[in-house]
Parts: structure tokens; sequence; C-alpha cells
């Protein structure tokens, strides 16, 4: 009986995971599939030991035949046959022995095969194994790292939480501290609110009050404006002395006359010092139909000056109307300009107005002007530009419908040149810089706010056109 082999048993330690179960399943059907090797290889085992006993009876039988070969020759024929046929019996069994001997060997083979098979199974598994041990051991170093960075972050995590606590309890007593400076605020504003409403009460009142005040000034004032107003211009003299007849009626100086206009008694060389002293202290209604403002005495003046409705000459040469400053463009487009309504200037942008031409018989004429201006508006502010020709002179006058103050801010370029844009390089020219002219200078006066240009500057121009034409343009910035 061939001796068996023995296999011993894998201990595996993998206690931290889940392999060391799964492994341990494989080990176990690796233990049932030798031991089942094992079984059959003892059966085969058995199966020798029949054929061992097989052998021992044939042999019994031998020497029995021997016996009876000897003893009897009679039975010689007989023996024979059954030595054939133990022969026959012999043949076949040696046959099945070795047939159960190429089959127990077939299996040892079969079964020599199967452990090496195990074996490298189970050497794998090992290797396996191994592995897994080396991972858990990398695993377990960087456990331990980690777990000392969270032993790290618990401690920083608890000096956090400590801080937090602290602040939490600072926060609590500041917001404690708040709640009650609120109470006291609530409890103040609820008290300012009670003396508002008191001091509203008491602003009304005196509101009232003033109102009161005020229309009874008003109407005290209209008395006194009434009593001392003009009974000829119906104006209120704005400067005294203010001549009065002897039964107590005014007039202003300039409607004076020998006779008082209201009880037609001589006037005399009475003067009324209640009436300057009157004069002087009430609010005067500018002058202007379309104003409506009442400004003190000492400020009348300058607001007349700038009044948006004042009374201006039309900047048209060809027109003598005078009309309001308001109305100004209104004005305008019932014949004296050519746009309806002014053209828009970019800041410090030049323009170009081409179109200015003579005739042959214009030309010799001493005074010549256009019948129609243009007008332009920039930064809000109007201006117009009028060609005109005086005792042999050309006049370019840049008019701004605006005061004189209002006039210094801006800077003025106009220039007067060839109209044939070929030859304007090497063409003359003439450029006047300066402020513009205020609408408020009369038409003598403008005219000299601008370029002025003399006839033989002007015929050279005319000639470079070749058609008695000219180019006038302009810029226009604010200082």
């Amino acid at each position: 009986m061939a001796p068996k082999k023995k296999f011993g048993a894998f201990k595996i330690e993998c206690l931290q995971f889940e392999d060391r179960m799964m492994y341990e399943e494989e080990l176990e059907i690796l233990r049932t599939v030798i031991e089942d090797q094992q079984t059959h290889i003892e059966a085969l085992e058995e199966d020798k030991q029949e054929v061992t006993t097989l052998k021992i009876e044939i042999h019994e039988k031998k020497e029995k035949f021997k016996a009876l070969q000897v003893n009897s020759d009679d039975n010689k024929f007989k023996f024979d046959e059954e030595l054939k046929a133990m022969k026959t019996i012999t043949y076949n069994q040696n046959k099945e022995i070795e047939a159960l001997k190429s089959k127990a060997g077939d299996d040892h083979t079969k079964h020599e095969i199967s452990v090496q098979n195990m074996e490298k199974v189970i050497e794998k598994e090992r290797q396996k194994v191994a592995n897994l041990e080396s991972k858990i051991e990398e695993e377990r170093k960087k456990f331990t790292k980690k777990d000392g960075d969270l032993k790290a972050l618990r401690i920083v995590t608890d000096i956090q939480t400590k801080r937090i606590r602290t602040l939490d309890s600072e926060a609590s007593k500041d917001l404690q501290k708040h709640e009650a400076t609120v109470q006291n605020l609530s409890k103040v504003i609820e008290k300012d609110k009670k003396e508002a409403k008191h001091w509203e009460s008491k602003i009304k009142e005196e509101k009232m009050r003033v109102k009161e005040s005020r229309d009874k000034h008003k109407h005290l004032v209209d008395q006194l404006r009434d009593k001392i107003e003009c009974p000829v211009c119906l104006e209120v003299p704005r400067f005294g002395p203010v001549p009065v007849c002897p039964n107590g009626h005014l007039v202003c100086l300039n409607c004076k006359s020998e006779l008082c206009p209201t009880c037609r008694v001589r006037m005399g060389p009475g003067k009324s010092l209640l009436a300057g002293t009157v004069i002087e202290n009430i609010d005067h209604r500018c002058m202007f139909n379309d104003c409506e403002e009442y400004f003190p005495l000492d400020k009348i003046d300058d607001h007349t000056k700038v009044c948006d409705h004042r009374t201006v000459k039309c900047p048209n040469c060809n027109c003598a109307e005078k009309v309001a400053l308001s109305k100004l463009l209104d004005h305008l487009k019932l014949g004296c300009s050519y746009d309806e309504a002014p053209i828009k200037v970019a800041r410090s942008l030049q323009l170009q107005s081409d179109g200015y031409t003579l005739g042959n018989k214009d030309t010799e004429k001493k005074n010549l002007s256009w019948k129609l201006l243009r007008t332009y508006v920039f930064d809000d502010v109007i201006f117009s530009i009028f060609p005109l020709k005086q005792n042999g002179h050309f006049y370019f006058p840049f008019v701004m419908f605006s005061s004189g103050a209002e006039c210094s801010k801006y800077e003025i370029e106009v220039t007067v040149e060839d109209n044939h844009l070929a030859s304007r390089k090497s063409g003359v020219r003439f450029k006047y810089d300066g402020v513009p002219c205020s609408i408020d200078e009369d038409k003598e006066t403008r005219k000299h706010f601008g370029l002025t240009v003399d006839s033989s500057g002007m015929d050279q121009i005319f000639k470079k056109s070749g058609m008695n034409g000219f180019s006038l343009s302009f810029s226009i910035k604010k200082r």
C-alpha cells in the first residue's frame, strides 16, 4: 500500500479584511477534493490486495495441479483440460490485473497532477495572502499616520470648539447688551417721536402764523405798491424822490407834469419821503411782460440784464423787430432764418457752410447782406452767423443768444476762405479767434465781434473760387 501524502493546514490570518473568509472557503474546498482523492487511492490499494490474493490462489492451484499430475497420469487429459481452463482464467485474470494496474497508474498520475496543480494553487493563494498581508501592513501604517493626523485635528477641533464656545458666550453677552441698548434706544426713539409730533404741531402752528404774517405782509405791500404806483404809466417807481401833489397823490418823475393826473391841482415841489422808504423796502416785479418774478430793489437790475424774457433786437440785419429773448427763435422762423430749428453742433467740431455766392453786380456794391441767417446750438446755447458788407468791408458777426457774462465762457474760431476744395491748401484764408458777441449788444457793435475782411482780401478769395463765392466755417468750445 502506497504511503499517503499528508497536507498540513494553512493558518491564514487576515482578520481585518473579508478576503480571509473567502480564502478559508477556497481552502476547505481544496481539502475536500484532496480527501476524495485519498479515498480513491485507498480503493485502488484494496484492488491491489485482491490481485495479490488471486495470485496466491493461482499458485495454490498450480501446486495442486502438480500434485494431481504426479498422483495420476490417468487424469492427465482431464488435468490438461482443466489446466487450459485455468490458464484461460489466469490469462483473463492477468488481463484484468494489468487493466487494474493501468487504471490505478492512470488514477495515480492524475492524482499526482491534481496534487501538483493544487500545490500551485495553494502557492498562488500563499502569494495572495502575502500580498494581502503587505497591503494590510501598508494600510496599518497609513492608518497609524492618519490616526496621528486625526489626533492633531481633534486637538485643533477641541481648541476651535473652546474658542467658539468663548465667542458664543461673548456674543451672547454682546447680544444681551445690544438688546438692552436697543430697548433703551427704542424708549429714546419713542420719546423723540412724541417730541417730534409735539414740534410738528408747533411747526404747523408756526407755519400758519408765518403764512398769516406773509399774507398780511403781502396784503400790506400790495396796498403800499398800489398807493405808490404811478397813475399814468402804472409802474412802481424804482428810485426817489417821488413827486407828490398837495393832496398826497403820487406820480413818477418821468410822468410828472404841471397838474396832478389824479386831482388836477398844481403839483408843486412836494416830495414824498414815505414813498421813497417804501420803494427801498418792497420787492419789485421784473419789467418784462412775460416774467412773473419779484426781486428786492438792489437785485432787480442784475436780473433785468439776464432775464430770459428781456427785449432784444433781431440778429438779422434786414429786420428791425424787437422781441422777447424767449420768443426770438419763433420770430426767426417767420422769415429771418434758413433753419426751422437750430443745427446741433458737436463738441469742438469744425463745421463748414458752403453756398455763399455773389453776382457780378453784387461785388461792386458797397453795402450788401444776405436775406436769411443760420442758427446753431452748442452746449444748450444758441447762436447765429450773418455775413454782411458795409462800406466796402465784409463782416461775419458771431452772435450768441446769451448775456455777455455767458459769452465770455466760450471761445470761437471763424474762418473765411475759397470754397474750391482743390485750391484750399494754397488759397487765401482769413481767420478770427475770440469770444462770441452777446445778443444784448446793438447791431453796430455786433458786426465788430467777429471776422472783418476788406474788399481786396475778399476779391482774392473770389478769384480763387472762380465764381465769386466763399466758404464760411467755424468752431466753438467752452473755456
